[in-house]
């Protein structure tokens, strides 16, 4: 439907001036950083959602914000919708109904004003003499509108002006003469003042709901925070303590390492001293026979040569009890089997909190499902810290 605003040439399609949210024309309209605008409630309303995610999106482009954008009135759109609310406000009011005078006899004219002290429909030719009539007198006259129409009496072309609860309808004092005898009748203004009253209760309570439900889910949040940190805080400490002891055995190691080495050094040592004696009886020995080699006293020869026929080597090959090497291959071995234990311990332990958490989820979701959601708001239920 296309519109055209008031004291201008420019035709606009109303649909341009809608919110995306209630599809209605915007009302107290606010544009957000990223240009699109909506009604301030609705707005509101559709960022409550995003509360618990604390990141809040345009419901047209998806564009998020954080923090909250502060929202405030768009005047210059508000007086554009508001000019094209009244404009289309009096266009329909323009056109009158179709309701005949209740004056005229025979062919009955169109009426124009209904006096709704008389509770009768006018002409033009018959409003002049009730005006002149009731000079100075409580004769609130209206436009015969649509609007109006609505509220005769199709049957008896009277205002309908009493409220029929036992057949749940608007009727005119005639109709309660003629079909609603012994009902419980009242005046549309009684009816209407007794279901506004309702209404407002409702909407009173439904309201005092949302509160009491935002703050169950705010005590949600908090809990969920603080059982978060508890456990959060907990597993520092565990994790703490684990690397505190994995550190404590790798020193140890390292000192089971070093020994082994020392050891191994010790025994290397001693046997290179030996050693060194052996050599140095050795080079003597050598001295001695070459010595002996040299004389030309054969007897002498003869009788010296034995005490040279025992080398210093003769007692064997020096030897290490336990080879350093074939030690540390062996601790070497145990440091990776003990690797891939810890390993296994922790991949099948996290796969089994994972598990008790997935079990957690799927408990919580069926006892929401069967029975509504309790929290004691003046209990504190986090998680407390381990020990």
């Amino acid at each position: 439907m296309q519109e055209k605003m008031a004291g201008t040439n420019i035709s606009v399609d109303k649909d341009q001036f809608c919110c995306s949210v209630c599809l209605e024309v915007l009302w107290e309209p606010v544009t957000i950083p990223c240009g699109h605008s909506y009604c301030m409630e609705c707005i509101k309303g559709y960022w409550r959602k995003c509360e618990l995610k604390a990141e809040f999106s345009c419901p047209q482009c998806r564009r998020t914000f954080s923090p909250r954008p502060a929202l405030a009135r768009n005047t210059i759109l508000a007086d554009i919708v508001e000019k094209l609310r009244r404009t289309s406000t009096q266009e329909a009011g323009e056109k009158a109904a179709d309701v005949e005078c209740d004056v005229c006899t025979g062919k009955k004219h169109q009426a124009v004003r209904f006096c709704v002290k008389c509770q009768t429909f006018y002409c033009e030719m018959h409003l002049k003499p009730h005006n002149e009539r009731n000079r100075g007198r409580m004769h609130p006259l209206s436009e015969v509108t649509k609007q109006l129409q609505k509220r005769i009496c199709s049957r008896h072309n009277k205002l309908r002006d009493f409220y029929c609860r036992t057949d749940q309808q608007s009727i005119c004092s005639l109709c309660f003469k003629d079909g609603h005898k012994g009902h419980s009748v009242v005046s549309v203004m009684e009816e209407r003042m007794e279901k506004q009253k309702h209404l407002e209760e409702a909407w009173k309570k439904s309201k005092l709901r949302c509160k009491e439900r935002e703050k169950e889910l705010r005590d949600i949040v908090k809990y969920v925070k603080r059982s978060a940190q508890a456990v959060e805080d907990d597993s520092e400490k565990i994790f703490t303590r684990l690397l505190r002891s994995v550190e404590r055995k790798h020193l140890e190691v390292k000192e089971l390492i070093r020994g082994e080495e020392r050891t191994a050094l010790e025994q290397t040592e001693k046997l290179l001293e030996r050693l060194n004696q052996q050599i140095v009886e050795h080079r003597r020995g050598e001295a001695e026979l070459e010595a002996l080699s040299n004389t030309e006293d054969h007897i002498h020869f003869l009788q010296n040569y034995k005490t040279l026929c025992a080398p210093p080597d003769a007692g064997g090959r020096p030897s290490i009890d336990v080879h350093p090497y074939f030690s540390l291959l062996i601790l070497r071995k145990a440091l990776t089997e003990l690797r891939d234990k810890v390993n296994e311990v922790c991949d099948r332990e996290s796969t089994k909190i994972a598990e008790l958490v997935d079990e957690e989820h799927n408990q919580s979701a069926e006892n929401s499902l069967s029975c509504p959601l309790n929290t004691d708001t003046g209990t504190d239920t986090h998680i407390p810290p381990s020990e």
